[in-house]
């Protein structure tokens, strides 16, 4: 007995001892990207011995980044770690056997050249790549001057669009916002950063849909994502200070000045920007031009037209930018802005008034005017996560702005023979000062691990400003009993208002990976817009009220939802589905001193239905499909039935009748990277068809060229857009080529003389690109054309295909002794346009220039704008009633010398040339941190 025991206890050794021999520690790790930490799917992870670099074992990472090593005896590693597209990585590991497992915790990867061995292999960069939602440019395949700035670099990647009042789109969605590193920057005024950051600091542009934080807090969307910007500092660059300041004198009075002083430190970030020039560089967005829009006082002509983005600009501007992360669970950031402007502004216009009959009217304007604004604005971030399960975001906002504005104008009224039906001229002037308070308190607190949510919200706002000033004009009339009209009048404008919005969800997890979201809002806005004009009185002042041009409001909008969404989330892909339910009440008074005119009051429920699907092919692959029904009340001034005659030649007047319009939208996306081919490919859609749509319904009354204009519900209006954009190297590497195509078709319905018109318009355009790159010279090649055809219910023969034509050429030359050449030549033209306001025009700018000093940090250049002195401004405006063609006063031909300086104080005294290299990086590639004991 005791015999079969010793047995069996000898046999269980030995078959144990084996085991335990082999039995080794688990090595766990996540590969991600530096600079975002998005995690890198299929990256090689090797596991080298730290003697010989034998291969012990290896894996590749999984969809979330993460990889793992089994039975890893005692000893000296090296993990070396690989992707396409990124440099390789070795991380040496001490292994003791004393931790298991041994968790390494993120690797990160970084672009840039692959070198192997002591052969060098230079791997060019991915150009475009897609991963999950986010399409990431990389900044140093697009050459650009010196001293250029992030709009400059914005201009030449494929889906950029930047258009002359400095709005920036990509992929036809307008840009919102731009962040750094993942944090705001001067919040909402993408324009800051597009025209200050300088270029060079830029590592990658990333584009994203971004949710809004009561979304990102309960994981259902809101309806308020944003197309934002998030730019990636070079790596190094948050070690430290670093800037750069340029000025720059030049013919014609030119000039431009501009500083910049960053520090970032970790997850800390300081900003401090300012400049001065009359280049057109307007380095803030105009806060008046929206604060006074629609706050004129009558007449002809564009008031309210305050930053246009038209004409030449004198602009000053400065401000400060922070975050600052006091620890893990609190991080305050905000800003404070100050800007100036003075535009300048000359325009012609030419409109065709469509009729029934093959009959047309003509308007023949010209303008002269002069805006000048200053704005001041605050904003405030404050993020707090008491515990890891409740987060509270409080963000107040402050703006101040002030404005004065001239404006002459000209006019003329033709009829279908070219005989002159009325002519004019006025006059107007402005003052006008604004200020506006508003502030967003936002909770959140997880209740379970399982995915239940509370969220609440609470936020509102205060509004004051004014208008004051001039408005004159004397219309002649040719065919008509009264000769003339003369308005002589001074005008004062308020609005003061306030408004509050409270907000309460509740997700409830059901089943594996299921959610409901019930949501409840209730909001309420007062208004209160006193508009009195006054005309001269027997003292010789403008002392009596004008009754037929002075009109007041006081409005009172009440409205509520409630909503009830299901979102599945599933590995491949995720959906949700939703209902809104929107009550809501308004009442509106309108009066005239005190007499009381007319009062309304509207009560109405409306349903807008949400849908939303995300498939996954891979990181790189993925579809996206939005579709979202919603409602849109018509304004007070649509449904007011009181005439509104501030304008001699157009008089408004509502309809209370009018129904809600209800927009079904239809949006989606898909986008694929081949990263071995390093090719991006992308495909935009989106479409709307509207119910009850809100348009103009005007009517010329006999021979004065007057008209009336009311409001009527039509169906049918609808529009779609479709966009490819492919980006990929080719064989040579050092070659690669972009396309973008777009087609789009609308279909708008409008009256004129109570006959309705229908517009159809069908656009196509095509944009290509070819580029080459060395350590010698660069060159780009480009080439664009657009076709544009517009049919109309009424006079086919007034039917308009136009096409726009373009191609351009950017040349770099790298020579010795740090002197480069650069130029970039456009050229455009179109046909089909209206006389006088066909183009042709070359416009060339070339530059030279040479760094020098210390790290080069200082480089002066010699520039030439538009060399061949052909640059115009021309633009056309199609709807379904009228064709307008216009031409803009802009910057003509100059010459300017910058110099530009650049510093950097980096941790360790590092110098910028120092930090953009990377830590430990060399021949072996990046290092990772050091050697870790485990």
């Amino acid at each position: 007995m005791k015999l079969g025991k010793i047995l069996l206890v000898l046999i269980v050794v030995l078959f144990t001892l084996p085991a335990m021999a082999q039995t080794g520690v688990t090595v766990t790790g996540r590969i991600v990207e530096r600079g975002n930490n998005l995690p890198v799917e299929q990256a090689t992870v090797r596991l080298l011995t730290g003697k010989d670099s034998t291969l012990v074992g290896g894996v590749v990472s999984s969809a979330n980044g993460n990889f793992t090593l089994k039975n890893i005896k005692a000893g000296s590693y090296l993990l070396h770690v690989t992707f396409v597209g990124f440099e390789p990585t070795y991380q040496p590991l001490q292994i003791t056997g004393k931790v298991n497992p041994v968790k390494i915790g993120n690797i990160e990867l970084t672009d840039g050249a692959i070198q192997l061995g002591e052969a060098v292999v230079v791997g060019k960069a991915n150009e475009v790549v897609v991963r999950n939602d986010t399409v990431e440019y990389n900044a140093d395949s697009y050459k650009v001057t010196e001293g250029s700035v992030l709009e400059d670099l914005l201009k030449k990647m494929p889906g950029v669009e930047i258009a002359s009042d400095g709005k920036v789109t990509v992929n036809g969605k307008e840009i919102k916002k731009i962040m750094i590193d993942g944090k705001e920057f001067f919040s909402d005024d993408p324009k800051v950063a597009s025209k200050n950051l300088p270029a060079k600091m830029v590592d990658k542009v990333q584009v994203l849909d971004k949710k809004s934080d009561m979304a990102m807090m309960t994981g259902f969307d809101d309806g308020n994502e944003e197309t934002v910007i998030n730019l990636t500092v070079k790596p190094g660059m948050k070690q430290g200070w670093f800037g750069n300041a340029f000025a720059g004198y030049g013919s014609e009075k030119r000039y431009e000045g501009n500083a910049m002083v960053n520090r970032f430190i970790n997850n800390d970030q300081f900003t401090f920007m300012g400049g001065l020039n009359n280049t057109n560089n307007m380095g803030f967005s105009d806060l008046a031009s929206t604060m006074f829009a629609g706050m004129g006082g009558g007449g002809r002509g564009g008031f309210g037209r305050f930053g246009s983005g038209n004409g030449i600009t004198s602009s000053g501007n400065a401000g400060l930018n922070f975050s600052k992360e006091f620890n893990k669970k609190m991080t305050l950031g905000g800003n404070a802005r100050y800007s100036h402007s003075d535009n300048d502004a000359e325009s012609i216009s030419k409109t065709q008034n469509i009729f029934q009959n093959d009959s047309s009217s003509y308007y023949n304007e010209s303008n002269i005017s002069r805006t000048k604004s200053d704005n001041v604005g605050l904003n405030l971030r404050m993020e707090w996560k008491p515990d890891t399960l409740t987060s509270i975001i409080f963000t107040p906002d402050m703006s101040y702005s002030r404005n004065n504005t001239f404006e002459n104008v000209d006019f003329e009224t033709l009829d279908d023979t070219q005989n002159r039906v009325n002519k004019g001229i006025s006059e107007y002037r402005s003052n006008g000062e604004g200020v506006n308070l508003s502030g967003r308190l936002e909770f959140s607190r997880k209740l379970n691990n399982a995915g239940r949510v509370f969220s609440a919200s609470l936020s509102g706002g205060l509004e004051d400003t004014y208008n004051t000033g001039i408005n004159y004009s004397n219309t002649e009339y040719f065919q008509s009993s009264n000769p003339s009209e003369v308005i002589d009048q001074k005008f004062r404008y308020d609005n003061t208002g306030f408004n509050y919005r409270a907000y309460v969800s509740w997700v409830e997890p059901i089943g594996r990976n299921n959610f409901i979201q019930a949501t409840y809002s209730f909001s309420q806005r007062n208004q209160e817009s006193l508009k009195n004009s006054y005309i001269l009185g027997e003292d010789g002042a403008y002392s009596v009220l004008d009754t037929a041009y002075s009109q007041s409001y006081k409005n009172h909008f009440i409205n509520q939802r409630a909503s009830l969404s299901f979102k599945a989330q599933r590995e491949k892909y995720n959906y949700t589905i939703g209902l809104n339910v929107d009550p809501s009440y308004t009442k509106s008074i309108n009066f005239v001193g005190d007499i009381h005119l007319n009062e309304l009051k509207r009560s109405v429920v409306n349903l807008s239905p949400m849908a939303q699907f995300n498939y996954i092919f891979n990181k790189q692959t993925n579809l996206r499909i939005n579709y979202s029904g919603q409602t849109s009340q018509p304004s007070m001034t649509q449904l007011q039935p009181v005439a509104d005659v501030s304008d001699p030649l157009v008089t408004v007047i509502g309809n209370p009748d009018l129904n809600p319009r209800y927009t079904n939208n239809l949006f989606l996306r898909f986008q694929k990277f081949i990263p071995e081919k390093q090719t991006a490919f992308m495909v935009f859609a989106n479409g709307s068809y509207v119910i009850n749509d809100i348009v103009s319904y005007t009517t010329y009354q006999g021979t004065s060229g007057k008209r009336l204009t009311t409001y009527k519900n039509v169906d049918g209006n609808y529009n779609g857009n479709l966009r490819a954009i492919i980006n990929t190297p080719l064989k040579n590497k050092k070659f690669s080529v972009n396309s973008m195509t777009m087609l789009s078709y609308s279909n708008n319905k409008g009256f004129i003389n109570s006959d309705e018109n229908t517009s159809k318009s069908f656009t196509v355009m095509e944009r290509a690109g070819i580029d080459f790159r060395s350590n010698v010279a660069d060159f780009g090649l480009n080439g664009n054309i657009r076709y544009n055809n517009v049919t109309n219910s009424f006079q086919a023969q007034n039917n308009r295909r136009t096409y726009n034509y373009g191609a351009g050429a950017t040349t770099t030359l790298y020579l010795p002794l740090n002197f480069k050449i650069e130029s970039d030549i456009n050229f455009s033209t179109n046909s089909g346009y209206s006389a006088g306001y066909e183009q042709e025009e070359w416009l060339w700018n070339a530059s030279a220039s040479k760094t020098f000093l210390k790290n080069n940090q200082g480089t002066i250049r010699f520039k030439v704008y538009d060399i061949l002195q052909q640059r115009s401004n021309i633009s056309r405006n199609v709807t379904a009633s009228s064709i307008t063609d216009s031409q803009y006063n802009t910057l003509n031909s100059y010459v300017m010398v910058h110099f530009i300086y650049r510093f950097s104080i980096f941790k360790g005294g590092a110098t910028q040339s120092d930090a953009q290299m990377g830590p430990g990086r060399g021949r072996g590639g990046h290092m990772g941190p050091p050697p870790g004991h485990f």
